[in-house]
């Protein structure tokens, strides 16, 4: 499985403040940013924040983690099906998973869903 932290590719560099953003762990539960739009183009896909400006081409791998977020997801649950489908072991795909949700939490590209 590529790095996943690689998979999402800023075409301008995305302020964020990393002090502020909360750490994405295997129970949190993540969910879309409804800020951003999308499309598929061929196997990735290609999104914007329409409210910073910012705009992202997400590869297979990023774009299938998008796919499964269609409905808000745990992390822990998303790695699991990322593990089965790409038949990487369970702890890379964890470590890489996290890190690019990090990110895309950082980016604003993903959100923490309130818990309940």
């Amino acid at each position: 499985m590529p790095d996943a932290a690689d998979n999402a590719s800023a075409a301008e560099d995305a302020s964020t403040d990393d002090e502020d953003t909360p750490k994405v762990e295997l129970s949190s539960v993540i969910m879309r940013n409804e800020a951003i739009v999308f499309t598929d183009l061929d196997d990735s896909i290609v999104m914007m924040d329409v409210d910073e400006g910012h705009y992202y081409e997400l590869d297979p791998v990023a774009a299938r983690i998008w796919m499964l977020l269609e409905e808000a997801s745990s992390a822990g649950k998303i790695c699991e099906t990322l593990a089965n489908e790409y038949e990487v072991d369970a702890q890379t795909c964890q470590h890489d998973t996290l890190e690019f949700l990090q990110k895309g939490l950082e980016q604003r590209i993903f959100e923490l869903q309130a818990a309940s």
